[in-house]
C-alpha cells in the first residue's frame, strides 16, 4: 500500500471516527453532523455538507464527485436579502445504494435502501427502494426489483 492511500484512509478515520474505504480526497464540511455505516466506499471529490444531518447506511457507495447537500438557499424570497433564508432538511442514504459520479442528492432527500442513482442526476424527491432513478430532476428509471421500466 502506498502512503497516499494510508493517508486517505487515516482522513476517513479521523473524519467519521470509523472505518471507510476511500479512494481519493474527499471534504465533509460539518462531520459532526454526519454518520456512516460500516462498508462504505467514498470516492475523488465527493463533498458532504453536514449543516443539519446526513446519515449514510451500510453498504453504500459516493461516486466521484457526489454531493450531499442538507442545506441550501431557499428560492422563497430569494430576491431580497432581507428576507433569504435556508432549507436545512437531512439527507439519508439507506443501505446499499449507489450514488453516481457527479450526483447532486438535494435538503430533504431520502435514498431507498438499494437504489441507484446515475451520474449527474440532481435528486429533489425521495427515491423509493431498489429504484433506479437518474437524469435532471431525477426521475425513476426502472425497478430493481422488476426489473420493469418506468422511463417514458
Amino acid at each position: 500500500m502506498s502512503l497516499k492511500w494510508k493517508l486517505l484512509q487515516l482522513k476517513g478515520l479521523c473524519v467519521f471516527r470509523k472505518r471507510v474505504v476511500v479512494f481519493g480526497n474527499f471534504t465533509v464540511v460539518h462531520s459532526r453532523r454526519v454518520s456512516i455505516g460500516k462498508n462504505c466506499g467514498i470516492n475523488h471529490n465527493v463533498f458532504i455538507l453536514g449543516g443539519c444531518g446526513v446519515t449514510i447506511g451500510d453498504d453504500v457507495v459516493l461516486s466521484t464527485g457526489c454531493m450531499l447537500l442538507d442545506a441550501g438557499l431557499s428560492t422563497h424570497g430569494f430576491g431580497n436579502p432581507e428576507t433569504r433564508h435556508y432549507d436545512n432538511k437531512p439527507v439519508i442514504i439507506e443501505s446499499g445504494a449507489w450514488i453516481g459520479a457527479g450526483a447532486i442528492v438535494l435538503p430533504g432527500v431520502t435514498v431507498g435502501r438499494g437504489s441507484i442513482v446515475g451520474a449527474g442526476s440532481v435528486v429533489t424527491r425521495n427515491v423509493p427502494p431498489r429504484t433506479v432513478v437518474a437524469g435532471n430532476p431525477a426521475r425513476v428509471i426502472r425497478s430493481l426489483e422488476t426489473g420493469t421500466s418506468d422511463a417514458r
